[in-house]
């Protein structure tokens, strides 16, 4: 059953890739190339961006971070004291896709590949989303397998996608998914979310490994706290005090996930709020990331100045749509942020596209690139910026 499977989802993503012509998507950070375009409020089945992405490539000659390199310029590895050569450290590189998800509703679509290797994180954030979702992931996962897909909690905007609906079919029916990871505890009772738990236990028949959080943080039941995605590059499950304690908001069971490549750490932690932010920085030695995925679309519930304390982010990208019902992003979170960075990235605005799909690159491990389908303005020199936020000290 599951080898059918595999052999109609690498003929569907063969037939989808097909469609879009392959790119390389890695910018120098921040540097503008475009204007805020407009979209319609409508969903669409494209994302629709692909004629602003680019084929440069930032990363091909990035030295080391400490400005030093190991090469004596000859090409070949100095030797050490003794005369033997110091052998080169090697990494895979690594790139992490937050995508458009085709409509002005906040929501997380998270799109990780190494190799050959892809784990996708979330699929918000309605329904019709996965006409714009499955497209796209398909250009990059050729084979029609998602080695790990994570479900950080029950909410809609997260979960909507993997089920899909009548017009468009979601992950699940569309992809090979090998490992399902998902939150131990929920208090939802909707109906998406029990389409949710029936596609995935689908999965789980076809042959599928489904795990908690919390079992693998245990290691328990043949899970894993720790898995390596490829040379150099780990995914590791995070513990936080909810998988094991009951709360009234379903936000504080999300799943949290710390990716880590040689020396960058890159921190997802759902829509974690503040007393599980809290729990995630008291019993987890945390790093400072090179990237951080903006706790709650950039609500003021999360990304607390504790948690930013400790991690100190170089680059945020903040899933949501600006000036949504919730009005994120808001400025709590862009507060907390601004001692560490300016680095904020925001697919779009109502009625706006801002950066689009936006790609954080690294081929070394140490330094990252990011590159925007629409355009790679920093979220501070954007005009919803200027027109709906006050500029933090820091960033003045």
């Amino acid at each position: 059953m599951k080898k059918i499977k595999r052999f109609s989802a690498f003929l569907a993503a063969l037939i989808l890739s097909l469609s879009f012509s392959a790119c390389d998507i890695t910018l120098s950070v921040g540097s503008p190339s475009g204007s805020d375009s407009e979209i319609s409020d409508s969903d669409t089945t494209d994302d629709g961006l692909d004629d602003g992405e680019t084929s440069d490539d930032a990363t091909e000659n990035t030295p080391p971070a400490d400005g030093n390199s190991s090469d004596d310029g000859t090409g070949n590895t100095p030797p050490t004291e003794d005369g033997a050569e110091t052998p080169t450290k090697q990494v895979d590189e690594l790139s992490v896709h937050f995508l458009y998800l085709g409509n002005n509703t906040s929501g997380d679509c998270t799109l990780i590949k190494t190799g050959d290797t892809e784990i996708l994180i979330d699929a918000g954030s309605t329904t019709s989303s996965a006409g714009t979702i499955v497209p796209y992931i398909s250009r990059y996962c050729t084979d029609g397998v998602l080695e790990y897909v994570i479900a950080t909690h029950g909410d809609q905007d997260h979960i909507a996608s993997f089920v899909g609906g009548s017009t468009y079919t979601g992950v699940f029916d569309n992809f090979v998914c090998e490992t399902i990871i998902d939150a131990p505890r929920t208090n939802k009772t909707t109906q998406i979310y029990k389409n949710y738990v029936a596609k995935r236990d689908a999965e789980v028949a076809a042959g599928a490994k489904h795990y908690t959080a919390l079992e693998c943080w245990n290691n328990q039941n043949g899970a894993q706290r720790s898995y390596v995605l490829g040379e150099g590059i780990t995914l590791n499950i995070l513990y936080q005090k909810y998988y094991e304690v009951s709360h009234s908001v379903e936000n504080n069971y999300s799943v949290c996930v710390l990716i880590s490549q040689e020396e960058n750490h890159y921190l997802f932690t759902g829509d974690l709020e503040e007393s599980g932010e809290k729990s995630l920085v008291e019993s987890n030695d945390l790093p400072k990331c090179k990237l951080y995925k903006a706790g709650h679309h950039g609500s003021k519930t999360a990304t607390t100045a504790e948690l930013m304390a400790v991690v100190q982010p170089e680059v945020v990208v903040a899933s949501c749509c600006c000036g949504d019902k919730f009005d994120f992003p808001h400025q709590e979170f862009l507060n907390n942020i601004a001692p560490y960075t300016d680095k904020l990235y925001i697919p779009l605005a109502e009625g706006i596209l801002l950066n689009g799909n936006i790609v954080v690159n690294s081929t070394d491990g140490k330094t990252v690139s990011v590159a925007c389908s629409n355009n790679n303005t920093l979220f501070k020199d954007t005009d919803w910026f200027k027109n709906n936020r006050v500029l933090p000290e820091q960033w003045k």
